[in-house]
């Protein structure tokens, strides 16, 4: 079946999608995670990341795709190898992110393939590989979904030609940098307390924004000027900065709020604030400041190392601040750094020197 959908920008860094009112087809789009549905518009928006476009790509596929084994019953999320699956993630000490995401793929496989795990073929994984890649799926999903398989499948890297799937190569894409002056005017756009302790703190320590969601207040030194990041990405602890300038507003923010254990508390004060209530007031912050790029809350933190390394930063303690792993992974922002632009001359400017 052939589906008819408009996808455009929206408002507040999101991205809007039309498509018919038709059972199938909404079923599968309330499926992606970070959807809003707005009735005036009739329409639906969703973050604007690389990450839900795929996931709307693929529920797209899916709501089009006819049945391909008419007469067998979808398998259920909560069948007992998927059970035994997520217990071996949890034992292995994935974090809950890469657990949802590992389960995903494997029900999807799963459902793909009409089969359950004992069953499910080196070439029922080839296909729905490739029915991801058809959908529009990036590289980066389909890596993921590769290294969900190599789990769930225990024997598939043997059974596999040369023992191993092949990897697509990801994307090089460059991340989106704000200048100083961007991040100035987000933060003092943004006039709530909270709100701007939030972004003020991602961008001045270089945080992902699930570190700053969890960050407790035992974690953050006023002494020693200093943050530890507990268990962030690989499940490593890091230390990384508390900018003097930035002591005042936590003082301002921890006297109007009183947290008690995380440093910003949900709804629930027993519960510490949702990722996506950042990345929403991030958005607004966005537009009201008439923020035109294509930033997300991670910018922020894209901005603190490019920012550093402009002033002329080691780009090993860059590493050491945001915990990358590897050397070559920090090296992404020698290519967006202006310094090495600054001295060359424009062949436009030199224009003005000829005589």
């Amino acid at each position: 079946m052939d589906i008819h959908a408009e996808i455009g920008p929206f408002p507040g860094g999101r991205i809007a999608l039309r498509v018919p009112y038709e059972k199938n087809i909404i079923a599968s789009i309330k499926r992606v995670p970070g959807r809003s549905w707005h009735p005036e518009q009739k329409l639906w928006s969703f973050p604007d990341r690389q990450e839900a476009l795929d996931a709307i790509l693929q529920a797209l596929c899916a709501a089009g795709q006819e049945n391909p084994n008419p007469g067998i019953p979808k398998l259920t999320p909560s069948a007992p190898d998927l059970d035994a699956f997520s217990s071996t993630l949890k034992a292995r000490k994935y974090s809950r992110k890469t657990i949802s995401q590992y389960l995903r793929n494997a029900h999807a496989l799963r459902e793909h393939a009409g089969k359950d795990a004992s069953s499910l073929t080196p070439d029922d994984v080839k296909k729905y590989l490739s029915y991801l890649a058809d959908c529009g799926a990036s590289a980066s999903t389909i890596n993921v979904a590769i290294s969900a398989f190599e789990l769930f499948l225990p024997g598939l890297k043997d059974a596999m030609p040369g023992h191993q799937l092949k990897r697509p190569s990801k994307d090089k894409v460059l991340p989106v940098v704000l200048s100083i002056h961007e991040v100035k005017v987000i933060l003092s756009s943004t006039t709530n307390l909270k709100h701007k302790t939030m972004l003020s703190l991602i961008y001045s320590a270089g945080l992902r924004v699930a570190e700053a969601a969890t960050l407790k207040i035992a974690d953050i030194d006023r002494h020693r000027r200093q943050i530890t990041v507990r268990r962030g990405k690989g499940r490593k602890d890091r230390v990384t900065l508390l900018s003097s300038s930035f002591v005042a507003l936590l003082e301002r923010y921890l006297a109007e709020y009183s947290p008690r254990e995380w440093l910003f508390e949900g709804q629930d004060p027993r519960e510490h604030i949702s990722v996506r209530s950042i990345q929403h007031v991030f958005a607004a912050a966005c537009t009201r400041a008439g923020i035109i790029k294509k930033a997300t809350v991670h910018s922020l933190r894209h901005s603190f190392a490019t920012h550093l390394l402009e002033q002329g930063t080691d780009i090993r303690y860059i590493q050491e601040l945001l915990g990358h792993k590897s050397p070559a992974t920090t090296m992404v922002y020698t290519h967006v750094s202006t310094v090495s632009f600054r001295n060359i001359v424009n062949p436009l400017d030199s224009f003005d020197k000829e005589v």
